[in-house]
Protein backbone atom coordinates (compact mmCIF):
# COMPACT_ATOMS: atom_id res chain seq x y z
CA UNK A 1 0.00 0.00 0.00
CA UNK A 2 1.39 3.29 -1.40
CA UNK A 3 1.42 6.41 0.91
CA UNK A 4 -2.01 8.18 -0.84
CA UNK A 5 -3.64 5.10 -0.21
CA UNK A 6 -2.68 4.64 3.36
CA UNK A 7 -3.92 8.29 3.86
CA UNK A 8 -7.27 7.28 2.32
CA UNK A 9 -7.87 4.44 4.28
CA UNK A 10 -6.99 6.60 7.56
CA UNK A 11 -9.17 8.66 6.52
CA UNK A 12 -12.20 6.23 6.40
CA UNK A 13 -11.09 4.56 9.22
CA UNK A 14 -11.37 7.65 11.78
CA UNK A 15 -14.97 8.45 9.51
CA UNK A 16 -16.20 5.38 9.51
CA UNK A 17 -19.89 5.08 11.13
CA UNK A 18 -20.19 1.51 10.65
CA UNK A 19 -18.14 -1.69 10.07
CA UNK A 20 -18.32 -5.33 8.86
CA UNK A 21 -16.57 -7.97 11.72
CA UNK A 22 -14.01 -8.31 8.97
CA UNK A 23 -12.81 -4.71 8.84
CA UNK A 24 -13.31 -4.51 12.60
CA UNK A 25 -11.38 -7.09 13.53
CA UNK A 26 -8.68 -5.91 11.00
CA UNK A 27 -8.43 -2.67 12.45
CA UNK A 28 -9.86 -2.34 15.62
CA UNK A 29 -10.47 -4.22 18.53
CA UNK A 30 -14.01 -5.82 19.66
CA UNK A 31 -14.73 -4.11 22.64
CA UNK A 32 -18.18 -5.02 24.02
CA UNK A 33 -19.85 -8.22 24.90
CA UNK A 34 -22.40 -7.95 22.75
CA UNK A 35 -23.13 -5.73 19.45
CA UNK A 36 -26.43 -5.04 17.35
CA UNK A 37 -25.80 -5.86 14.21
CA UNK A 38 -28.01 -5.35 10.86
CA UNK A 39 -27.64 -5.40 7.12
CA UNK A 40 -25.71 -2.30 5.50
CA UNK A 41 -22.40 -0.62 3.97
CA UNK A 42 -19.43 -0.78 5.76
CA UNK A 43 -17.80 2.13 5.26
CA UNK A 44 -14.60 0.94 5.31
CA UNK A 45 -14.60 -1.55 2.85
CA UNK A 46 -17.81 -0.71 0.84
CA UNK A 47 -19.44 -4.15 0.71
CA UNK A 48 -23.06 -4.71 1.89
CA UNK A 49 -23.39 -7.13 4.91
CA UNK A 50 -24.02 -7.57 8.39
CA UNK A 51 -22.58 -4.31 10.21
CA UNK A 52 -22.55 -2.66 13.64
CA UNK A 53 -21.65 0.29 14.92
CA UNK A 54 -17.90 1.18 15.05
CA UNK A 55 -17.79 1.99 18.34
CA UNK A 56 -17.52 -1.79 19.22
CA UNK A 57 -14.49 -1.91 17.40
CA UNK A 58 -12.83 0.99 20.10
CA UNK A 59 -13.34 3.37 16.78
CA UNK A 60 -10.18 1.60 15.02
CA UNK A 61 -7.78 3.01 17.25
CA UNK A 62 -5.56 0.18 16.80
CA UNK A 63 -5.25 0.44 13.20
CA UNK A 64 -5.84 4.24 13.33
CA UNK A 65 -2.19 4.47 15.35
CA UNK A 66 -0.76 1.63 13.28
CA UNK A 67 -1.17 3.98 9.91
CA UNK A 68 -0.42 7.20 11.22
CA UNK A 69 2.98 5.81 12.22
CA UNK A 70 3.62 4.22 8.98
CA UNK A 71 2.61 7.59 7.47
CA UNK A 72 4.88 9.30 9.85
CA UNK A 73 8.18 7.15 8.98
CA UNK A 74 7.28 6.79 5.11
CA UNK A 75 7.54 10.99 5.56
CA UNK A 76 10.73 10.38 7.25
CA UNK A 77 12.42 8.08 4.86
CA UNK A 78 11.19 10.28 1.86
CA UNK A 79 12.38 13.26 3.33
CA UNK A 80 16.32 12.09 3.84
CA UNK A 81 16.37 10.71 0.19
Amino acid sequence: MDLKEKKALLKKLENAYTSCSDCGSKYGVYSVGCSSVWEGKCEVCGETKRVTESRDYAYFITGIRKLKEEIKNEKKKSDSN
